[in-house]
């Protein structure tokens, strides 16, 4: 269970910044960064505070946690090497790398969908 990831989403979805939530619950931004990122293990007591800070109970969060990661979770003979290649890369980055590297996907798919379309004559001079 991906429980830092869970506590960003949820902060997150809360338009709470990390000093926000650190600041209730007593402790400092670059520890609950690290609770995130799953760098820092988080004990019962610690996790009983940031949910407070977030005004959920423990055990609801937990549900969410893993309706999430059930949700999200495919068998592995539906995903292609390259695919879960991906995945591991796009889970690696930064939040505003992600949005980025889909702003670029979806571009991409734009540019390819629109070379498949006829293109009209060209004006202009022939070309020599």
């Amino acid at each position: 269970m991906d429980i830092g990831a869970g506590l960003k989403r949820q902060r997150l979805a809360r338009g709470a910044t990390l000093k926000q939530i650190a600041d209730l619950c007593g402790t400092d931004a670059g520890n609950l960064s690290r609770v995130e990122r799953n760098i820092q293990d988080v004990s019962f007591q610690r996790l009983s505070r940031i949910c407070a800070a977030m005004e959920l109970r423990v055990v609801d969060f937990l549900t969410q946690v893993e309706h999430w990661e059930n949700a999200t979770t495919l068998p592995p003979s539906a995903l292609t090497k390259r695919l879960r290649a991906m995945m591991r890369l796009f889970g690696a980055v930064s939040r505003r790398d992600q949005m980025l590297l889909l702003a670029l996907a979806r571009g991409m798919a734009r540019a390819g969908n629109d070379e498949d379309k006829p293109r009209g004559r060209r004006r202009g001079p022939p070309l020599a």
